[in-house]
């Protein structure tokens, strides 16, 4: 039952990475790219981007002249004032008027085009702000991508320790059998065993941890099959040039986007003073327009109908003489004035110029400009302490390289050497000159040991890989 056990869980572990790596392979660029494409708060810098991208085409529109167009149309009922004629009526009457303006700034302290140069700033430190985020999360792929590696040869490592340990535990019972050993040596060798086996497990569960991580980086799912090909990585050298600080730290200034987000904010703070000192000068304002109106209460004559005149009493003199006054019986006929005869007769024209000058608002414009100083103050240090910042991490970044690479040299040392204690002691164990527990002690000795090594060496590889990403390498093996 024990064997059944233990040969159900070493197959367990054996036969699930070649399922998962059934499928076609992602290389390190292709999970970059699949990222870079489906990652959500990439979308959502974009969008940020978008709008700053409509702010400047908006401070660009603001610049051209405004134009504005209405029209009405009006019953009146009962006795009303026609608006067009002025004199009472009680018939109804429809009106409609129409009207076209338009208006200019001339000057406004320059307000317009510092909001203008404001929003293309704006613009430009948001796209790199896009960019630090994508390289933050290529960065992030690049280590997900790496501990899978590490994982995978872990994996392949444990298994070669727990194939050796079964093949010396098999070798153990045959002498046991036969009497050459005791039954503790037997004993010491399948706890081995079993250590190794759990030793299996536990690294089965880091690699399927450190993919599970990856994919949900990449927003995919285990269920397709993910695997990703393996780069056969050599430990590399590291170069004098990437231990200087200096170069390293010129080269970020240069190439990290959020330095330069950071330059163009202080940019975009100086143009906001700009446009808080223009609210200080006057305002002038070039303005037409064009009206015209009609109303179905305009008339005009088009003919008469002529009647003999009339006469009627109308008093009497200082004598007593009768008074008479004659009347004029000719009618006029009236018609409605068409549509666009009233449109051309009523039509205004008008332009003028309007100059507003700041004289008290409250304080309103002092109050702003001291803002924008302090909004330009704040910019500058945001982007010392950016600076500050990125110094640090390269310095950390150098130390990091530094320590990395002597963690790996000791680590080969202490893998060749007790590579070479190993092989001494397994031959003494084979002729019995060491108990069973000397020889595991050594044998555990270099698991760690080869263990330590790989670790050293991916960290040595990816601590290189932030010295390329601060001085704007392309991230890949």
């Amino acid at each position: 039952m024990k064997a059944g056990v233990r040969q159900f869980l070493i197959f367990f572990c054996l036969s699930f990475p070649l399922v998962v790596f059934s499928q076609n392979p992602w290389t390190l660029q292709q999970c970059i790219d699949h990222a870079l494409e489906n990652n959500i708060q990439i979308r959502q810098t974009e969008l940020s981007t978008e709008l700053n991208k409509e702010y400047k085409s908006q401070s660009l529109a603001n610049l051209f002249p405004s134009l504005n167009g209405s029209a009405s149309q009006n019953y009146f009922y009962g006795r009303s004032i026609d608006p067009f004629t002025n004199s009472f009526t009680t018939s109804q009457v429809r009106s409609n008027s129409f009207s076209l303006g338009s208006s200019v700034s001339l000057f406004e302290g320059f307000q317009l085009q510092n909001s203008l140069r404001q929003s293309q700033l704006n613009y430009l430190s948001s796209q790199f702000d896009l960019q630090k985020v994508r390289n933050d999360i290529s960065l992030n792929v690049v280590t997900y991508y790496l501990q899978v590696l590490y994982n995978k040869e872990l994996l392949a490592s444990t298994n070669q320790q727990l194939e050796a340990t079964r093949i010396q535990r098999d070798k153990i019972s045959r002498m046991f059998e036969l009497g050459s050993v005791s039954k503790g040596n037997l004993l010491d060798m399948e706890a081995q065993l079993a250590s190794d086996e759990l030793r299996l497990v536990q690294a089965q569960s880091s690699y399927d941890q450190s993919l599970l991580s990856l994919t949900q980086l990449l927003e995919l799912s285990l269920d397709n099959g993910f695997a990703i090909l393996d780069p056969m990585l050599n430990t590399p050298s590291l170069p004098a040039d990437q231990l200087n600080t200096n170069t390293i730290y010129a080269a970020a200034l240069n190439t990290q986007p959020d330095i330069q987000s950071y330059e163009l904010r202080v940019k975009s703070a100086e143009k906001g003073l700009s446009i808080a000192r223009g609210g200080r000068y006057p305002r002038l304002v070039l303005s037409g327009s064009l009206s015209t109106n009609f109303s179905t209460s305009s008339q005009d004559i088009v003919g008469y109908d002529i009647q003999p005149p009339s006469t009627i009493f109308s008093g009497f003199t200082g004598s007593g003489d009768s008074v008479y006054t004659f009347v004029n019986n000719t009618k006029a006929n009236f018609e409605q004035t068409p549509f666009r005869d009233q449109l051309d007769n009523n039509l205004g024209k008008s332009v003028g110029f309007s100059l507003q000058i700041p004289l008290f608002n409250g304080w309103s414009a002092k109050t702003n400009v001291a803002r924008a100083k302090i909004n330009l103050e704040q910019s500058k240090l945001n982007l010392d302490q950016t600076r500050k910042n990125l110094l640090k991490s390269v310095q950390q970044a150098v130390s990091d390289a530094y320590s990395a690479f002597k963690r790996h040299e000791a680590g080969q040392k202490s893998q060749q050497a007790l590579t070479e204690s190993f092989n001494f002691n397994q031959q003494r164990y084979d002729l019995g000159l060491i108990s069973s527990y000397d020889y595991l002690l050594v044998k555990n000795n270099l698991a760690k040991a080869e263990a330590d090594l790989l670790q050293a060496k991916y960290d040595f590889i990816f601590r290189l890989k932030i010295l390329d990403f601060y001085q704007g390498k392309k991230l890949t093996f």
